[in-house]
């Protein structure tokens, strides 16, 4: 069993979402950065990002995969937001895209099985909307957005926050194979994101870009898969991981970072065995032009 969804919290209880109720088509969402100047004053009272200063956690109990958890990227900002005199909605929360991923799980001289993002891999795609899938742009539908409908008369007060963290399923066994053999020898991932603090206005289908965060993750893991579980696995990449970074200038968001597919449901598991041609072992959720395109390339062997 391989699984390597991230650990998104999200709960929606709404029957229609803004978006429908707007009519928002994402695909002609205009975007802008955040200009105080001009628009809602939106106070920013406080804001932090962090990844938290432990190592990553490694569990061998299970006879089928090891298991680890990472440590988790955590964003939270308390903002004040202005009175609204008109029917207008407001949005504010965070949006999270990936735009690199190299996950590898070395199986010795047998191969090694690489989660992938056909969109990334073909460049159709600069980036990848990474949330849970149900409330695009959003990365979640609770503590990670917040809706403001007018009219209000006073000043209000919010806080969100949004968590994320590796926490996969990596067969012992060649993972066509389903088996309790021990042949996993060595696991690399590599991931980039962006995470942007976003004001949209819902009515007039406008986004304002309010501050940008880079973060990433490197995760490597030896595993000695003579020995018993418990015995196996080491962790070999820096146990500290480096801190997110606010950046000076605000970048925008490409389009297809605010539509889907989320990476949850575009990411393919290929083996890729030393000898003979790439198999697909996990099929993603959803089958775009790039996901056709380059199932016809691994199934050709291209």
């Amino acid at each position: 069993m391989a699984y390597n969804n991230d650990a998104i919290e999200y709960y929606t209880s709404l029957k229609s979402s803004i978006n429908e109720i707007f009519d928002i088509k994402l695909n002609e969402t205009k975007q802008r950065f955040y200009d105080i100047k001009r628009d809602p004053h939106i106070e920013i009272i406080n804001f932090e990002a962090i990844i938290e200063k432990r190592p990553t956690e490694i569990d061998e109990t299970s006879i089928r995969v090891l298991k680890y958890k990472s440590p988790s990227f955590i964003a939270t900002v308390s903002f004040r937001f202005p009175p609204i005199h008109s029917n207008e909605c407001w949005k504010v929360g965070f949006v999270q895209a990936c735009d690199f991923m190299l996950f590898h799980n070395q199986y010795g001289d047998l191969g090694y099985s690489s989660w992938e993002f056909p969109q990334l891999v073909l460049r159709d795609a600069s980036m990848i909307n990474d949330s849970c899938g149900r409330n695009f742009p959003w990365y979640g539908s609770k503590n990670q957005v917040v809706t403001i409908q007018g009219p209000l008369y006073r000043q209000s007060e919010y806080t969100i926050s949004m968590r994320d963290l590796f926490v996969p399923w990596i067969p012992w066994d060649i993972p066509t194979c389903e088996g309790e053999q021990s042949y996993l020898t060595h696991i690399y991932r590599h991931q980039r994101f962006y995470v942007w603090l976003c004001a949209m206005n819902c009515t007039k289908n406008e986004l304002l870009i309010i501050r940008t965060i880079r973060w990433t993750q490197t995760i490597e893991i030896d595993i000695k898969p003579d020995l018993n579980r418990g015995m196996r696995a080491k962790l070999i990449s820096n146990p500290v991981p480096d801190q997110p970074i606010f950046l000076k200038r605000n970048i925008f968001i490409p389009s297809c970072a605010l539509q889907e597919p989320s990476a949850n449901n575009a990411q393919l598991l290929i083996w890729r065995p030393t000898k003979g041609d790439p198999i697909v072992v996990v099929n993603s959720k959803h089958h775009d032009t790039s996901t056709k395109k380059y199932l016809h390339l691994l199934n050709n062997n291209i």
